[in-house]
């Protein structure tokens, strides 16, 4: 009998994998968009969501960042690294940057390039391996 073992990523990965969809082409960020949210619509367009849900990805793990360097999962150079990426997000954050969050954005807006510049920086500091909880280094 096979047993088939599922591993999920770790707070670190998922982490990495946030930064690393902000740093993505538009195209890989529509395709990753509409993979996520696909089940949302009867027909599959999700065209009419918002990309909020990128930086809601990083938000939400780069909340636990504190307690990630506390068991060793990150250190505190990659906090730093990433910390101007989240504060970029939230300076656009709310309903008086509703363009940067459409759809179309990700295509034509100059912010989304300043995001994907800012995401490329910090990526660059996060290796891609795996760690876990009192990982030493």
């Amino acid at each position: 009998m096979t047993v088939n073992v599922v591993h999920m990523p770790t707070r670190y990965q998922q982490l990495r994998q946030s930064v690393r969809r902000l740093a993505a082409s538009p195209e890989e960020q529509v395709a990753y968009l509409d993979s996520i949210l696909g089940h949302m619509t009867s027909d599959g367009d999700v065209s009419g969501y918002g990309n909020d849900e990128l930086a809601m990805e990083l938000e939400d793990i780069f909340l636990a960042s504190a307690d990630m360097i506390d068991h060793g999962e990150l250190t505190a150079i990659e906090k730093a690294a990433i910390e101007p990426l989240d504060s970029l997000l939230e300076k656009w954050s709310g309903k008086k940057h509703a363009d940067f969050w459409a759809r179309s954005a990700l295509f034509s807006d100059t912010r989304w390039r300043e995001v994907r510049n800012v995401a490329s920086t910090a990526l660059a500091h996060l290796p891609d391996e795996q760690r876990a909880i009192g990982r030493s280094g």
